[in-house]
């Protein structure tokens, strides 16, 4: 039976009687119309699962029961760690999204010469709470169990001068090296830039702390597209489509 997916982050086991916050849950009862001895699926975005029967639901109280523990789900595939450049929100959002959905590990929204959407400092956790939002959205709908741990906006120099991933690379349309020549490792950084893309300055920095630029090819992609385009890319070079 397909059981619909919900975000609880939790670490729930098997008989627990747990009580939940029905804002939290408004596409299971509103939406859905689920009631008392429906069942839903659970996870909490580290690999746990389970399967939760409603046992309470009524104006004032949401509870249910793990009936069942599903054994832990193991990240799966080369680790990739992407650090997309802040663009508009909507663009933003889309590649956050879709980037969850094909198994990133790591998620940096990076602050380059060329970033044109202002965005205040004081409200940067509630950024980061909308965007964790987006990725459990996104794992509901495609059986992820893992969320991708979604960092801080970050300079793109202080980002590539800590980055650890054995493959580095950074998407520019002037590079000389295909993307399909990259030989692909067990952990991959890619960088990808905002609208006008990178500056030669920030290519040449990102080169010193040891990033490959690679092309896709001479079309010009959004940011967006570039995000999704390129962590298939990586995902299909190491044999996992």
């Amino acid at each position: 039976m397909n059981y619909s997916r919900s975000f609880l982050d939790h670490n729930f086991f098997e008989g627990e009687i747990i009580p939940l916050n029905k804002k939290e849950f408004h596409h299971e009862i509103n939406v859905l119309r689920k009631k008392v001895g429906d069942k839903f699926v659970v996870f909490n975005g580290r690999g746990d699962s389970g399967l939760a029967e409603i046992t309470l639901l009524n104006s004032k109280k949401f509870e249910v029961l793990i009936e069942e523990i599903f054994p832990f789900t193991e990240r799966e595939g080369v680790r990739i760690d992407l650090g997309q450049s802040l663009i508009k929100n909507e663009p933003f959002n889309f590649a956050l999204q879709k980037a969850t959905e094909l198994g990133v590990t790591n998620f940096t929204p990076l602050i380059t010469e060329r970033v044109v959407v202002l965005r205040k400092s004081n409200d940067t956790q509630k950024r980061i709470a909308k965007w964790q939002r987006t990725a459990q959205g996104a794992c509901e709908q495609c059986g992820e169990n893992w969320i991708p741990e979604i960092n801080e906006p970050k300079n793109i120099q202080d980002w590539s001068t800590d980055n650890i991933s054995k493959t580095k690379l950074v998407l520019y349309p002037d590079a000389d090296v295909k993307f399909s020549e990259i030989q692909i490792t067990d952990s991959v950084s890619i960088a990808i830039g905002p609208e006008g893309d990178f500056t030669k300055v920030e290519i040449a920095m990102l080169k010193e702390a040891g990033f490959i630029p690679v092309t896709m090819g001479s079309r010009i992609l959004r940011a967006e597209t570039a995000a999704i385009s390129a962590v298939s890319a990586i995902r299909y070079g190491a044999k996992e489509f």
